[in-house]
């Protein structure tokens, strides 16, 4: 079993709609038994799947052991993906944990489903408080949405304080999100300190994941942002190998995803949504004539380095 954390301190950096794409190809792509559990009491990932908020708010019975955790999973629509929601209920968790004094509770009860799910990926929410210690207590990986933004990387730099308390702390794996080619902050940060990361570009085909409620490669599986995504699973799953937590697929195996209809509308929107890779100052004034890649101001390298400087 792996348990693959999607976490951030700051909200609206795409960490739900990560969360619910790479559960997705873990399951449809890899071929395994997945579990996205949603720990976020916005229930986000619920959403993005197509489940509607339950009436009975019962998600955190789960951490008081009145309601075995399996007692909580439903199917969702797609093949190898089981899901267990959020709620309001869990706003009350990181107090509730903090009573009864279970440091431990969260892996304990992942640890009774690993046999069911080789892949549990976890949507955590954005704080740092009991839920998210005890998450880094059960993760194998820690997955961490960061934007190009000065705010966004000394949230980062809150994160990776804490995880130096804890000796032998799961790996952690920064994705550079909601990139713009476009902007000159982006483009340093991509160049200068996201090099090696996996980047998901900014995209109305994300937006839209919240308007169809499904993941972004089951309708757009073409577009730059799943070209992305399907990158970042497959940089999780060398990982997991290095770490010896791969473990063969199941129910069938991986499979090939759909291919889109080839129309002119899709084509357009291709086109329009298209991010070229930039490599260097010289590619980026070819590719984008309009908008030079120009070298930052001294004042503004010292602000860029300072806040990203990892």
């Amino acid at each position: 079993m792996a348990v693959i954390a999607v976490y951030s301190m700051k909200g609206g950096v795409g960490k739900t709609t990560m969360a619910v794409d790479l559960a997705w190809r873990f399951a449809q792509v890899g071929g395994h038994e997945t579990l996205l559990y949603d720990l976020d009491p916005q229930g986000g990932a619920g959403f993005l799947l197509g489940h509607e908020e339950r009436k009975v708010q019962r998600a955190i019975s789960a951490f008081h052991h009145a309601r075995a955790p399996r007692d909580l999973i439903e199917p969702t629509k797609f093949d190898r993906l089981s899901l267990i929601g959020a709620d309001q209920s869990l706003r009350d968790l990181p107090v509730q944990l903090a009573r009864i004094g279970a440091k431990k509770r969260l892996a304990q009860m992942l640890s009774f489903m690993k046999g069911e799910y080789p892949r549990i990926v976890l949507d955590c929410p954005p704080m740092i408080n009991e839920v998210s210690e005890q998450m880094m207590e059960a993760a194998d990986l820690i997955v961490i949405p960061l934007p190009a933004s000065p705010l966004a990387a000394r949230a980062f730099g809150f994160i990776r304080n804490e995880l130096a308390k804890r000796p032998g702390h799961p790996p952690v794996l920064p994705v550079l999100s909601m990139y713009d080619q476009r902007r000159k902050l982006h483009r340093w940060v991509r160049e200068n300190a996201a090099a090696n990361w996996p980047v998901i570009p900014q995209s109305s085909h994300v937006e839209q994941v919240a308007v169809r409620r499904e993941p972004i490669a089951a309708f757009a599986n073409w577009s730059p942002a799943s070209k992305g995504f399907e990158q970042l699973h497959a940089a999780l799953e060398s990982k997991l190998a290095q770490l010896g937590l791969a473990g063969p697929p199941q129910g069938g195996g991986p499979r090939a995803l759909p291919r889109p209809e080839n129309n002119p509308a899709e084509a357009r929107a291709h086109e329009e949504s298209r991010v070229v890779p930039i490599r260097n100052a010289a590619s980026a004034r070819q590719s984008a004539p309009s908008a030079p890649l120009r070298a930052p101001s001294p004042a503004h390298d010292g602000l860029a380095r300072r806040a990203f400087s990892f």
